[in-house]
């Protein structure tokens, strides 16, 4: 049982891992206008996916893009820029970037060195700060005027969308954040499927209440039912057991 229990909580442990593999990372790149959002999703894409332009509000709709590190997709978000306006339509857009705060595997929040922070700024850091983030002080070849004490507790990093400056820091964070480098892609035993991951769960908990009947001696028998229901819910995973419910739950 210690055995099987191991394996087990080995499974649900490497979950998270199976779900970047399969769907990679939701990447959400936020910050205020004309602070280098786009530039950064075009410097990371390698090509000129997003429109850039000194008009604040320009992307007012999210401009998605792809890239990988280490064999794991970063799936990339731009967003509009957060602020306040009476434009109706870049007043959705920026909702929008808002909402992508609590979807978001990873936040990049955009900075300009050659700028205060803004109270926008000092909000959303707030807001992101026990989320997984990347605070990126751009344009580090301008006077540097945003006081960088604002910014303890956050992970920072300086750069430049113009040369390049700050995109492999950038990459190596991204790798030691999400554990990159110790996730073996070719693995193909993760579960990545939450009804399944919510299976193995329940079985722990049978293995839980077996390991309490041992140590107060119950009958094998008693001890059995358990055996046998974690034997059943586990095959439902491989496809060996199954019940006219969990046909219903995959069809419906």
């Amino acid at each position: 049982i210690n055995t099987i229990k191991m394996s087990l909580e080995k499974i649900v442990d490497e979950y998270h891992d199976g779900c970047i593999i399969k769907d990679g990372i939701k990447t959400v790149i936020m910050g205020c206008p004309n602070v280098g959002k786009s530039s950064l999703l075009n410097k990371l894409l390698n090509y000129e996916k997003a429109i850039v332009t000194n008009i604040p509000g320009t992307t007012r709709d999210i401009v998605e893009g792809t890239i990988s590190i280490n064999g794991i997709n970063l799936n990339i978000i731009d967003t509009a820029g957060i602020r306040k306006t009476d434009d109706v339509v870049e007043k959705i857009g920026v909702q929008k970037s808002l909402d992508y705060i609590d979807e978001a595997d990873l936040i990049l929040y955009v900075l300009n060195n050659n700028d205060m922070l803004k109270e926008e700024d000092k909000e959303i850091l707030e807001k992101i700060k026990d989320k997984t983030h990347i605070v990126i002080v751009n344009k580090n070849d301008l006077e540097r005027k945003i006081n960088i004490d604002n910014l303890k507790g956050h992970n920072y990093i300086y750069g430049n969308t113009i040369n390049d400056d700050g995109l492999d820091p950038l990459k190596k964070k991204i790798v030691e954040l999400f554990n990159l480098e110790k996730i073996d892609n070719s693995d193909y035993n993760y579960i990545t499927n939450a009804r399944q991951i919510g299976i193995v769960k329940e079985c722990l908990k049978n293995i839980d209440d077996i390991c309490v009947g041992v140590d107060n001696n119950i009958s094998l028998d008693m001890l059995e039912i358990d055996l046998k229901d974690i034997w059943s819910k586990l095959g439902e995973i491989i496809g060996e057991t199954y019940n006219e419910e969990l046909l219903d739950e995959l069809f419906s």
